[in-house]
């Protein structure tokens, strides 16, 4: 089995290395632009305070420019400072001996000539491929899927800044319960002056195991937005939705999700129907720092796992739980905090995202869990009403990341949510501690002993497949840290002492290593009536913390490739379990 699973990763590295070719100074990466790459440099290019250029730009020795520079559709020669990130689209860029560059350089379309080991604070990324991009008003929209670059319509109203655009695009996530899902419809936005207003009418096709017209296959997407203010403001707004949501977002990326049910037959998380509306007032200020609130009222369906493409149809997909079902009402507090230098490849900085919900129902159909959790079980089978509930739950990641030098770094991050007050929560708003997220140590959802740590499961192995390996704990904590520094290989003699991060160049590669450590565990909560046996030993009061030496705990190391990680983690507090080799898309967080 360990050497079936290490052929496996080596494979996936391989198809990893292949998808995403490197850059040196003098050759570029070939192929198309990264969705997460075509993101980044928008970014910057919208940011207020990045100093927008259109056309050929040159800096002289001696000149500063003391922001984030942005070059678009022109060539850039750069003999003097930058003090932020410098991005080029569609443009060639030469860097003069006593150029400096702080942050990051990143050249889409073009070429990049420079002296060895140039002044380059960060990454150094290059790509001959064209960024392709529309424009609202001063804002560029980058066209990031394929399907959608020759799908759609698109027609500019200089008078008034408008645009309206017919979509084919996919929704860049893959499940074994939708499939592949595909969004087809209209989209408009108009400006004026600072005042923005957004419309989407989105049907929805999903694959599944058949492209079958009919009602489990088809969903839909509707929103209307008024936005005041560039780098803050207010905006309000509304949706209406049929949906496929996954219940717990919180650990891997919807890239990270797809390629394991794909190449694997694999999926990390669990997923129910969302049909209703919400609306919805945030708060905005630039770097992503935000304030929102939400209400909504949505019936909450269960969806079953089918039997999606991927590469080894023998593989068995795991049941997708059943989840509860009923009309729900919801109302949604949360905020987000980010001073980080970057979001992609953050030096320092904080994130802080928070999250407050208050659901209510009046007749809530309870899915099954293992036996002594005050539900329908396997063992009893004994059917419940429906009931009304009231519930309160809170989720916080918090994140620090901190340079220690050059090329060192020490980052910590801390999660931790769950139930607040009233009932106890559905199964949608429950969690658990397990997989390459958070202890990657341990296998994923696997039942350990008679009362499960990172799953809150209870009684036999079997019993606890049968329901799908559902998340069960109604409170979590996970606490992680990890250790950073930039490594060289350099085999047969490479005297080149440039820093980039990413290179193949030869039989030389770069990178970053990474050590690492993990620790959590989930609970439930005990309230007046007495937990049942089987679930004692995971039921703690309300105002208690499971002591330090029940949590879980593992530790590891690995090599950062920037856009792919290969890492292993051992187990250490729980004995006899054998090391786990992994592979990352990005970062671990």
């Amino acid at each position: 089995m360990i050497v079936s699973r290490l052929c496996a990763v080596l494979v996936a590295v391989a198809v990893a290395t292949l998808a995403f070719p490197a850059t040196s100074m003098q050759a570029q990466r070939v192929g198309s632009v990264p969705r997460d790459v075509a993101l980044d440099v928008t970014r910057v290019f919208n940011t207020g305070a990045t100093r927008k250029v259109r056309g050929d730009f040159t800096l002289g020795v001696g000149d500063t420019v003391r922001s984030d520079l942005a070059i678009l559709n022109g060539n850039a020669r750069l003999a003097g400072v930058v003090s932020g990130d410098v991005v080029v689209l569609n443009g060639d860029v030469v860097l003069a001996v006593g150029a400096r560059i702080e942050k990051s350089l990143t050249v889409i379309g073009g070429t990049l000539q420079a002296p060895e080991g140039p002044a380059v604070g960060g990454e150094i990324r290059v790509w001959s491929a064209r960024y392709r991009y529309q424009e609202s008003g001063d804002t560029l929209i980058a066209e990031t899927d394929v399907i959608a670059r020759f799908s759609r319509w698109v027609t500019d109203d200089d008078e008034t800044d408008s645009q309206s655009q017919l979509f084919v695009t996919t929704a860049h996530r893959y499940n074994r319960v939708e499939g592949l899902p595909i969004f087809v419809g209209p989209r408009f936005r108009t400006r004026q002056g600072d005042l923005r207003v957004r419309a989407e009418l989105f049907g929805i096709f999903r694959t599944g195991d058949g492209l079958v017209w009919n009602d489990e296959n088809l969903g839909h997407r509707v929103r209307f937005e008024v936005q005041r203010g560039d780098k803050g403001g207010v905006a309000l707004g509304g949706r209406l939705f049929d949906e496929v949501e996954a219940m717990e977002q919180w650990q891997l990326t919807d890239a990270e999700v797809g390629l394991a049910t794909f190449l694997f037959a694999r999926d990390y998380r669990d997923y129910y129907e969302r049909h209703g509306g919400q609306a919805y007032v945030r708060l905005f200020a630039d770097r992503g720092h935000e304030l929102r609130a939400s209400w909504g009222e949505e019936r909450w369906n269960s969806r079953r796992a089918r039997d999606v493409w991927r590469l080894d149809d023998d593989v068995a997909l795991r049941h997708n739980p059943v989840s509860d079902r009923g009309v729900v009402q919801l109302l949604t507090l949360s905020g987000t905090l980010d001073t980080r230098t970057e979001s992609r490849h953050p030096r320092s900085g904080w994130y802080l995202r928070g999250e407050y919900e208050r659901g209510t129902s009046g007749a809530l159909s309870l899915a099954p869990l293992t036996d002594g959790l005050g539900r329908p079980s396997p063992v009893s089978r004994a059917p419940f009403p429906p009931r009304a509930i009231a519930y309160g739950r809170a989720f916080f990641d918090l994140r620090r990341y901190n340079r220690l030098g050059p090329n060192a770094q020490l980052n910590l991050r801390a999660v931790f949510g769950g139930w607040t007050n009233g009932d106890p929560l559905p199964l949608q708003r429950r969690l658990s501690v397990s997989g390459i997220d958070a202890l990657p140590g341990f296998d994923f959802r696997r039942l350990m002993g008679q009362a499960d740590a990172g799953t809150c499961a209870t009684g036999d192995e079997g019993s606890y497949a049968g329901l799908g390996r559902p998340a069960q704990c109604e409170r979590m904590a996970l606490l992680q840290a990890e250790w950073k520094g930039d490594f060289r290989i350099s085999l047969f003699g490479d005297d080149d002492d440039s820093d980039r991060r990413w290179r193949f160049s030869g039989r030389g590669a770069d990178g970053t290593w990474v050590l690492f450590a993990n620790s959590g565990r989930g609970w439930l909560v005990k309230r007046a009536s007495p937990a049942a046996t089987a679930a004692e030993p995971l039921t703690y009061g309300r105002r208690l913390v499971p002591a330090m030496g029940t949590w879980r705990t593992d530790i590891g190391g690995g090599f950062d490739f920037g856009d792919f990680g290969v890492y292993v983690a051992q187990a250490v507090s729980q004995p006899g379990l054998s090391p786990n080799v992994y592979v990352r898309l990005g970062r671990r967080f």
